[in-house]
């Protein structure tokens, strides 16, 4: 495929292993010098460069050797809407065992601990929680990524609420942590029905696109926690079966889901994902549905931009500038500085994240979109909008915020693992009756479920694990506040976590936010305790960089002894 330009689709699975073999190992290279520290260096070298050794090992036993006598070939593939929807019932209901045994329902980032704190909020009925005055000045006792509210009367997330929102209203009547595996399964149920509707008649591709959505690692691990990324991936896949439907009542569906996408936790994923549709729509002539949905979008984008004004005026207040000044301020403060701020590390962060991407999908992914290249460049079925969605993404959010942090997998391209699926089936549709390409699916997809899997899965476990432990250890203290070491790059400013209401013991409070008056001041109100960064690396929290310590000791020595713990 690289030797003959990108105008002509490859021949066989020979064609592109090599090259992509060739690209993986030097792209690998370059990360492991260049990926940022610490997390995408980390990641590379603690999880993602093993898996993609055995994916470049897989490749070039394929492309020099052809189908290796020992190799396992595909059976025949064939499921049943039935057989998908049972098959994802249980996998929703390992996945809900998963969230406990895997990560203990512990919400390790911030985008998850936020999700939390909205639901706190949304459950007593309101948009945005009331802060006492006297807290009001320590307003980091609270998770970073707030709404800016006038003089930080109330708190919520600055994110959109439709997954909070979600995730509370299903928690009315089961365990909210189920969601986002039953989402999971959603997710696999409409990639099932997309793949019906695109290969009518083609049993083992429609049965090829689940089983490379169901062995996505990034899919299985994701859905283990709170994460928004994993209802993007359900609502797309939701989303794209009723436009496949082509009615004008499915399109009216699809657009009302879009409203809802939109709103799940950034308002740019769902758009990037469903413009190259509405520009399908275009070139086929259908106008008047394509000109629906951009209106529509339209409207359903000023109305997100414009919600954090209706949440300050639901508590109450009237702020004259940032995101809850209206629209205007939202763009200003939001949207602005993504355009005119550039990353300088944007190259080796998107090569970190897209080869982490790679890594946590079959490994038999990519040498399956690429055998699709024949159909996007034929512009067959919906192809071409699928690939376009893919590199609109990466393309945008390079641009705009190509660090991630905390992830499993790449998780800005998660709402997408979807649409890869489909393109794998494509590629799969054209070359299924090749031998070759049927054994190295069985063993790519092999070496996925009994390999790539259970070790990234493993991998995720260990690093959040001392996460929950230094939590544990701070709910133990007894004390009604704590002084949290939040300097150092290991998320340990993570560790200031509390509800809305400030009724958990201890209240946790971030040391680089404090000043020894802080402190003295602060005692009036009750007990103070310390937590240093020794002790949460005695629990395994941190990568082995110093800590500001003489400023911490500070704090610690101006807590009068009538209040210390």
């Amino acid at each position: 495929m690289f030797q003959s330009g990108i105008t002509k689709p490859p021949r066989s699975l020979r064609d592109v292993a090599l090259p992509l073999a060739g690209v993986l190992t030097i792209l690998g290279v370059l990360a492991a010098f260049t990926a940022p520290r610490l997390l995408p260096r980390f990641y590379f070298v603690h999880e993602d460069g093993f898996v993609l050794a055995a994916l470049v090992a897989l490749l070039i036993g394929f492309a020099v050797r052809g189908e290796p006598r020992f190799a396992m070939r595909l059976p025949p593939l064939s499921m049943t809407m039935r057989n998908v929807v049972i098959g994802a019932t249980l996998v929703a209901l390992l996945l809900w065992a998963g969230t406990y045994l895997v990560f203990g329902n512990y919400p390790l980032s911030r985008d998850e601990q936020m999700v939390v704190f909205d639901m706190q909020i949304f459950r007593n009925g309101q948009l945005a929680a009331p802060l006492a005055p006297e807290w009001r000045r320590y307003v980091e006792v609270a998770p970073e990524f707030l709404l800016s509210l006038p003089q930080g009367a109330a708190w919520v997330s600055f994110y959109m609420p439709v997954n909070a929102m979600l995730r509370t209203l299903f928690g009315l009547v089961f365990d909210p942590a189920a969601l986002n595996p039953a989402l999971a399964a959603a997710g696999a149920v409409a990639t099932f029905d997309c793949a019906r509707r695109l290969f009518p008649g083609e049993r083992e591709t429609q049965a090829l696109a689940v089983l490379i959505y169901a062995t996505s690692a990034q899919m299985l691990v994701t859905a283990m926690t709170p994460y928004a990324m994993t209802a993007h991936l359900a609502l797309n896949m939701i989303w794209l079966s009723f436009y496949l439907r082509g009615t004008r009542g499915s399109h009216a569906v699809a657009i009302a889901i879009g409203f809802f996408a939109i709103g799940i936790h950034q308002i740019v994923f769902h758009p990037l994902f469903a413009l190259p549709f509405i520009e399908h729509l275009r070139r086929r002539g259908e106008w008047r549905t394509a000109a629906a949905y951009v209106v529509c979008y339209a409207l359903f984008g000023l109305f997100w931009i414009s919600y954090p004004h209706i949440v300050a005026l639901s508590a109450g207040l009237h702020s004259q500038s940032g995101p809850a000044a209206g629209s205007g301020g939202f763009i200003a403060e939001r949207i602005l500085p993504l355009l005119t701020q550039r990353e300088p590390l944007t190259i080796p962060l998107m090569q970190a994240n897209l080869l982490r991407f790679i890594a946590w999908q079959n490994l038999a992914l990519v040498p399956l979109v690429m055998l699709g290249w024949g159909a996007i460049r034929r512009r067959d079925g919906i192809a071409r909008p699928l690939a376009a969605g893919l590199v609109l993404t990466v393309v945008v959010i390079g641009l705009l915020a190509p660090y991630q942090a905390i992830g499993w997998g790449y998780r800005y391209l998660h709402g997408l693992i979807g649409s890869s699926a489909l393109l794998a089936a494509y590629g799969w549709s054209q070359y299924a009756r090749r031998a070759e390409l049927r054994a190295f699916v069985a063993a790519g997809t092999l070496a996925t479920v009994l390999g790539s899997i259970p070790f990234l899965t493993w991998q995720a476990a260990a690093f959040a694990a001392p996460y929950a432990r230094v939590s544990r250890m701070i709910d133990r203290i007894d004390a009604y506040m704590v002084v949290i070491d939040s300097e150092g790059p290991a998320f340990r400013i993570d560790e200031v976590r509390n509800r809305p209401d400030l009724s958990n013991r201890p209240i946790r409070l971030a040391s680089h936010m404090l000043k020894p008056a802080d402190v003295v001041l602060l005692c009036s109100r009750g007990t103070i305790a310390f937590v240093d960064a020794r002790q949460m690396q005695a629990l395994g929290l941190g990568f082995g960089e110093p800590s500001n310590a003489a400023d911490f000791e500070a704090l610690r020595r101006a807590a009068p002894a009538r209040c210390r713990r």
